[in-house]
């Protein structure tokens, strides 16, 4: 009976002991509904990815539904939501974009139309004649995560200019040796209001 007392002390002490030096290398566990680095593409690659997606949806009038229309500010909301591409969507919990990627996103974008980050879709919404629209003749769009690996990923894309003027559809986009990213189709559903 004592040497089983004695061993589980001692198994207790190595346990701690192992979790101290983990603890000292910067070993952590992610948090709860962190989403693992294998489903989404490396952190220098965000920009390029999302600056492939919004070109594609600002240069697609059947993607966009605004037919001959070019937007006069593009918001972008400064986090990635997971369920953007649903029109039931919530949008509660997201990743920020980061400060690099967002400057990347804006040059990229500078000779096509003028891009705005926001941290808050109230601030570009205002309410005329009932209906919320999007201020100064732009257009407020979320952007999904990239999830994938280094070479396809799907991203979520919810466009949104006034009360009868939205759109969500996913794109994938895929890692094509030589060029970079480049967006080939949508996947799942799509959905315009």
């Amino acid at each position: 009976m004592r040497r089983v007392f004695v061993i589980a002390i001692v198994a207790g002490l190595l346990a701690a002991s192992a979790a101290g030096c983990a603890g000292e290398t910067g070993a952590a566990t992610p948090p709860a509904g962190a989403t693992p680095t294998a489903d989404t593409p490396a952190a220098d690659t965000e920009a390029e990815v999302y600056v492939e997606v919004l070109r594609r949806y600002l240069g697609t009038p059947s993607d966009n539904s605004f037919p001959d229309r070019a937007f006069a500010t593009v918001y972008l909301l400064d986090q990635a939501f997971p369920d953007a591409g649903d029109p039931s969507g919530k949008l509660d919990r997201g990743t920020p974009i980061g400060p690099d990627a967002q400057r990347h996103i804006t040059a990229a974008l500078a000779p096509v139309t003028h891009v705005a980050f926001v941290a808050d879709r109230n601030t570009v919404i205002e309410t005329r004649k009932g209906c919320p629209q999007v201020r100064d003749g732009g257009i407020l769009i979320t952007l999904g995560p990239a999830i994938g690996d280094d070479h396809e990923v799907r991203v979520a894309i919810y466009g949104f200019v006034a009360c009868l003027g939205a759109t969500w559809l996913t794109y994938v986009v895929r890692n094509h040796p030589g060029t970079g990213w480049r967006v080939t189709g949508t996947t799942g559903p799509k959905a315009i209001a």
